[in-house]
């Protein structure tokens, strides 16, 4: 009955004097009441509205509607909003006191009832956990795993009352959390290749929905390896594919060009200079690199980008055949028959074959030449 008579009298009555249904007030009323207010006031307008009904009924309207004007513009100047009179509501004063110091206590002794509700009002698209007797806690922070890598996740859980199993939500499909205290659970995630949504619950509490996001491992997805042999080798070029460890005739002149994924970037260094040497770029996934080799070596391979500089590395040895100098073997027979007729019987090597050989010879008499 109460509310039906506060709506009645606090909504219903305004609606109807707003909207002009029902009984009003004239307009020698109102006058009346603004005189009140403004005592030099009211004689004026009940005065121009006096004049408006004779100028209704007259004939000759002119007169009147100027002196209706001139009326009205001495009014112009009243101050209407001085009619409120602010004064009279300081008796209410002793009314709000009370309500504004609970809310005083209430922000210094308990601060998160307000708090709470000003953020879920705020928040209001967001999810919050259900109040529980417990909640737990997660390394927000910290949510990062390299792709195809491992992650380990620590759940904390506080609260009056703590749940003796917890368990995650992976893809639609639920696991339970390895307990390590009452306090404490963990879960391993493993070969993660792309970001995973998951949240945590246990009987009827449930997290945050949480995202585990992968940093995209820069890698090295194949190679090709150009060898362009030194002339005197005789060997005719050739290509190998994904092959890093070489072995080489010297002066081999080596081209790699390196298909990568989520790279930004190669580095290579060569143990034999010690500083590193950045792999020209072709495209976004491919990079080249040459260089003629001339001794043996070992070199590393950096790949990298944005998210992870440094990210891995892999080394390689560079073996090289050096270019040997033709042998000969040679050895002398005297004829049986005759001691000034001499043979010559040896041998010839070459590592990469003979392309001549020629017999010079100096006859000597006396130990002069002859």
């Amino acid at each position: 009955a109460i509310s039906v008579l506060a709506i009645g009298y606090w909504i219903a009555l305004p609606l109807l004097r707003y909207f002009r249904l029902g009984q009003v007030i004239s307009h020698e009323q109102a006058a009346r009441i603004i005189g009140n207010h403004f005592s030099n006031v009211e004689d004026k307008l009940l005065n121009i509205l006096q004049l408006r009904h004779q100028a209704e009924n007259a004939g000759s309207r002119e007169l009147i509607l100027a002196s209706i004007e001139q009326k009205s513009e001495a009014i112009k100047l009243v101050p209407f909003p001085n009619a409120i009179d602010l004064s009279k509501n300081r008796k209410y004063l002793k009314y709000a006191l009370p309500p504004l110091l609970l809310l005083l206590i209430i922000l210094f002794a308990a601060p998160s009832l307000i708090e709470e509700s000003t953020n879920r009002l705020v928040h209001y698209n967001k999810r919050f956990e259900k109040p529980a007797p417990f909640h737990f806690i997660l390394p927000e922070d910290d949510l990062k795993v390299v792709q195809y890598g491992e992650f380990p996740l620590t759940v904390k859980v506080e609260g009056e009352v703590l749940p003796s199993d917890v368990f995650i939500e992976v893809d639609n499909i639920q696991y339970r959390l390895s307990k390590v205290d009452p306090h404490t659970f963990t879960y391993r995630f493993s070969n993660v290749q792309k970001n995973t949504e998951f949240k945590l619950f246990s009987g009827r509490v449930e997290s945050d929905e949480y995202t585990l996001e992968v940093l995209k491992k820069p890698n090295i997805s194949g190679f090709e390896v150009n060898l362009d042999y030194p002339a005197y080798t005789g060997r005719k070029d050739e290509a190998l594919q994904s092959i890093g460890d070489l072995v080489v005739p010297a002066g081999t002149k080596v081209t790699w060009t390196f298909s990568v994924e989520n790279a930004d970037e190669i580095d290579i260094r060569f143990l034999g200079e010690g500083a590193k040497d950045e792999v020209k770029r072709l495209s976004d996934k491919l990079f080249t690199y040459s260089k003629r080799i001339l001794s043996n070596d070992t070199y590393r391979l950096f790949i990298s980008n944005e998210q992870l500089p440094n990210a891995d590395s892999v080394t390689y040895t560079l073996g090289v055949i050096p270019d040997q100098y033709p042998v000969i073997e040679v050895e002398k027979f005297v004829d049986s028959t005759d001691n000034k007729l001499l043979y010559f019987v040896g041998d010839a090597a070459d590592d990469y074959g003979l392309i001549s050989l020629s017999f010079n010879y100096r006859l000597r008499r006396n130990g002069q030449d002859g």
